[in-house]
């Protein structure tokens, strides 16, 4: 129905379940505690204090959480309490999950782990695994969540921790739920349920008997899914959760849905939707409008439809979901459709075509993200080798150290007795001067060790700070190709995808010729400003893969600029526009005629493109110490201040003209490219309100 609400749903059920203090923290026992603190006490008291103020703002406020586990990690340092260590750098893992900064939280869970790992301290380290399974379903890396998971529930049941076990039973068929492994799924929480209920936990029973459900309403077992669904409510309303009973309601609505029964899926899902909206609980609030439109769909009451979806849209673009808009205008455009609206419905279906874009440059960028993030990873783990590579060396060294200094421990004795016993000073001269010879060269030893370890921890430095300038460098030129293929994917998906539906739409027979043709005249202009990207694209790629053969000659640079206003012509007709080249001298140049006009034939078209209808384009031209300068200026809206600086590079952003059409600046990049191999260049003023002015150098005829 809405994964996005679904996934969100779950989250934070993990984030109670697996993270959050087991005393749900609460405003009175902040407050509490905090009295408490202010008191002198002892550093053992202090120190538990402020691990449960750390657990206590776990879901008040992150931020706070973090100080107090700070707080917390210090103190126990100061006592050496090593499991207070450990617990302390899960709370600042999870003070980071919380709030999303994932790879951060990675670091102190594995800190965690390994300092939990040190000191066998089994629940530390099945909590650490537990957590570390919890970002890494966030990163979407199924296959290492499931391995934290299992791991850190084999060290649970060794400790007997029924609590930990449920809630690790829980994540694992939730993991399995959205890979859509229902029956798998089933399995683990039909075994959280058998053992809440040995426990007597009646708010887990409750919340087993729901996943329960749910996995059968997946199945499209429906009626069994209703029995859980009516378990799970009289549980949820004895115990007053709010919440609990809402999401119950929904499922009772969802499943009637499948069963046909539409009006108690109405009924049903109206109270979901009132009590979530009490709960403010805006994710589930969408998921609950988009079934209601579902219902409303089956029941062809379509204005119902229309309004609940766009309720969802709403709500999405607020929380920033581009799934939940992309379900919400999937409704829109198949009401409207059903309706017999076919303008709204291609407005939506452009709309809905724009999302899935932007959903699949996000996907590849997580995707980047992921494999950027592993790689990271991976560096890490050989990092942390080396260093316990080079402390097991430095434990040798001390060894050897401790070792000699046992041996002149002992040859200090031996000599002492010689002393006592003999009464002979030169063979007890002789003797000293011997041990004296050894302890310096055992000294030259330990110096000549402690080089190397100097020598190798340089070495070590040097590393990172080539792998850090790499890592930037990288950065900067992954950001440049994200930013290209953006524009290619913009520019050259859209139209087409935009033509594709057109056409669909028009073999259904759900438009009139009439329609047909005002939308083709539409299309027009979008396919010339592709066809001319197009140009530009390959002759670019070509300059930066092949190079470009300069073929520089003499010709008259009027000529050229008359032959590409001409090429304009319609368009400048179109958009009732002025274009003046009467200021244009008939000039030597020394350049490449092709390179030229494709430099004016690309500043003409920005200008036309951003000018409105009346405005004025005026070319001319001028000798200046065997250097022609050719200006183009023309009365348009201008350029901003925040497109200034990067109008030359690939930072630049997509603009739309004033017919909106599609616009980038890889022609102005071209331009600036062959006017520099033809020994000129390319400047520009321009005043927002009041036009703008390139001016182009080319070196006159030789």
């Amino acid at each position: 129905m809405f994964r996005c609400a679904k996934r969100f749903i779950k989250y934070n059920l993990w984030l109670l379940l697996l993270i959050a203090s087991p005393c749900f923290a609460q405003t009175s026992k902040i407050n509490q505690l905090q009295t408490k603190l202010s008191q002198v006490q002892p550093d053992t008291a202090r120190m538990h204090l402020l691990q449960q103020m750390g657990d206590a703002y776990t879901s008040v406020n992150p931020i706070k959480k973090l100080y107090y586990a700070t707080l917390f990690k210090q103190l126990a340092e100061k006592l050496h309490d090593e499991k207070a260590i450990a617990d302390a750098d899960v709370q600042i893992g999870i003070s980071y999950g919380v709030r999303s900064v994932l790879d951060s939280a990675l670091i102190f869970f594995k800190l965690a782990y390994s300092q939990s790992e040190k000191i066998k301290y089994l629940p530390g380290m099945g909590k650490s695994l537990s957590d570390m399974g919890f970002v890494y379903d966030h990163l979407d890396d199924d296959k290492d969540a499931i391995k934290c998971d299992f791991e850190a529930l084999a060290l649970l049941k060794k400790t007997n921790n029924l609590h930990g076990i449920n809630q690790l039973l829980t994540n694992i068929g939730s993991i399995y739920f959205d890979l859509r492994k229902y029956e798998l799924a089933e399995t683990y929480f039909n075994q959280c349920l058998i053992s809440y209920t040995t426990a007597k936990d009646t708010a887990g029973i409750g919340y087993a008997l729901f996943t329960m459900g749910n996995c059968f309403q997946a199945l499209r077992q429906d009626k069994k899914a209703l029995d859980y669904f009516t378990r799970s409510l009289a549980i949820r309303e004895k115990l007053g959760d709010n919440n609990g009973i809402a999401l119950v309601k929904r499922g009772f609505g969802q499943a009637y849905f499948h069963l046909k029964q539409y009006d108690q899926a109405i009924i049903y899902l109206n109270t979901a939707l009132k009590g979530v909206q009490a709960l403010q609980d805006k994710y589930e609030e969408c998921a609950v409008l988009l079934d209601l439109s579902d219902v409303y769909l089956a029941v062809n009451d379509y204005n119902k439809a229309i309004d609940c979806a766009k309720q969802g849209v709403k709500l999405s673009k607020i929380m920033k979901s581009n799934s939940g808009v992309s379900e919400s205008l999937e409704r829109l455009i198949a009401a409207y459709k059903k309706k017999g609206d076919l303008k709204n419905a291609f407005e939506y279906q452009t709309q809905y075509i724009a999302m899935q874009e932007s959903t699949l440059n996000e996907k590849a960028l997580k995707d980047v993200t992921l494999t950027e993030f592993s790689r990271i990873r991976t560096e890490n783990a050989a990092l942390a080798k080396d260093n316990r590579l080079i402390n097991s060396k430095n434990t040798n060294y001390l060894a050897q150290v401790n070792e000699y200094s046992n041996a002149i421990v002992v040859i200090g004795v031996i000599l002492a007795s010689v002393i006592l016993l003999s009464l002979l000073l030169y063979r007890r001269n002789l003797e000293k001067q011997a041990t004296n010879k050894l302890l310096l060269q055992q000294k030259e030893e330990i110096a000549d060790i402690n080089k190397e370890l100097e020598g190798l921890n340089e070495e070590l430095k040097a590393q990172m700070e080539i792998t850090g300038e790499q890592n930037t460098e990288l950065e900067k030129l992954n950001d440049v190709k994200n930013k290209f293929f953006s524009i290619i994917s913009h520019d050259l998906r859209g139209p087409l995808t935009t033509l594709q539906t057109l056409f669909s739409i028009y073999r259904q027979g759900d438009i009139s010729a009439e329609d047909f043709g005002m939308l083709l005249s539409r299309l027009e202009d979008t396919l010339l400003s592709t066809g001319s990207f197009l140009d530009n694209l390959l002759e670019w790629s070509k300059n930066q893969l092949e190079g470009i053969m300069v073929k520089p000659v003499n010709f008259n640079i009027a000529d050229c600029i008359t032959e590409n206003i001409q090429l304009f012509e319609s368009k400048i007709g179109l958009k009732n526009l002025k274009v003046d080249n009467s200021k244009v001298e008939p000039l030597q140049v020394y350049a490449d005629r092709d390179m030229i006009s494709l430099v004016v034939r690309n500043l003409l078209s920005n200008s036309i493109k951003f000018c409105s209808p009346g405005d004025e384009i005026t070319f001319s031209t001028k000798s200046d110490d065997n250097t022609v300068i050719i200006a183009i200026h023309d009365t348009g809206p201008g350029i901003s201040e925040a497109d200034r600086e990067n109008l030359f590079n690939l930072e630049h952003t997509i603009s739309s003209g004033t017919q909106n059409e599609k616009g980038n600046h890889l022609g102005l990049i071209l331009c600036r490219d062959m006017l520099i191999q033809n020994n000129g260049s390319i400047r520009f003023e321009t005043k927002e309100g009041e036009g703008t002015t390139f001016w182009v150098e080319l070196p006159g005829a030789e």
